[in-house]
């Protein structure tokens, strides 16, 4: 025989542990994907900044090179150096490789030399420049030619140490000099 309960009855203690088991469990996964998407975005804005790191360090390269003036660029070791015009004065450039690190050293007469930090967390670095028919030196000018003229192009390629202490990665960026953009 079944009992009905009254209108003013209220829940079972089973009722009530049920509830709390259900409430316990959607709790739980709710924490488990907010820690998961915590994590992931601590690790995506790592990531984000590297990356503007490197396009930092692109764009002032490649700004550089687009001012290239006729004067000759050298090529040895991995270092370029070149002249840049500015408003008021001749200046040298020289890319280079110091310590893990991409270094622009500016020589000027006004400012003597001046070293900016552009990229760290380099494990190693390769120019190339392309010559006028189309073939590619990683020293200029290069050897055997009496007057090589100005070099089309130059490819930077970058060994980049990632935050997580993986292998690391190869970045290249290939830029247009203005004797390859026929000015």
């Amino acid at each position: 025989m079944t009992q009905k309960r009254g209108a003013d009855a209220g829940i079972s203690l089973i009722e009530v542990l049920v509830s709390l088991a259900i409430f316990a469990v959607i709790g739980i996964a709710g924490l488990a994907v907010l820690n998961t998407v915590a994590r992931t975005g601590e690790r995506t804005d790592g990531r984000l900044d590297r990356l503007a790191e490197l396009d930092r360090a692109f764009l002032v390269i490649s700004r550089d090179l687009e001012q290239v003036t006729m004067a000759e660029m050298a090529l040895d070791a991995g270092m370029l150096a070149f002249h840049r015009t500015g408003s008021e004065r001749d200046i040298e450039i020289v890319f280079l490789f110091d310590q893990s690190a991409l270094v622009r050293r500016i020589e000027s007469r006004v400012g003597g030399i001046v070293d900016q930090l552009l990229l760290t967390g380099v494990a190693g670095l390769q120019w190339r420049l392309m010559d006028r028919s189309k073939r590619w030196h990683e020293s200029w000018p290069p050897a055997g030619t009496e007057t090589p003229g100005r070099p089309y192009a130059a490819e930077l390629t970058l060994d980049v140490l990632r935050a997580e202490n993986i292998a690391p990665q190869r970045v290249t960026r290939l830029i247009l000099l203005p004797a390859g953009q026929g000015r």
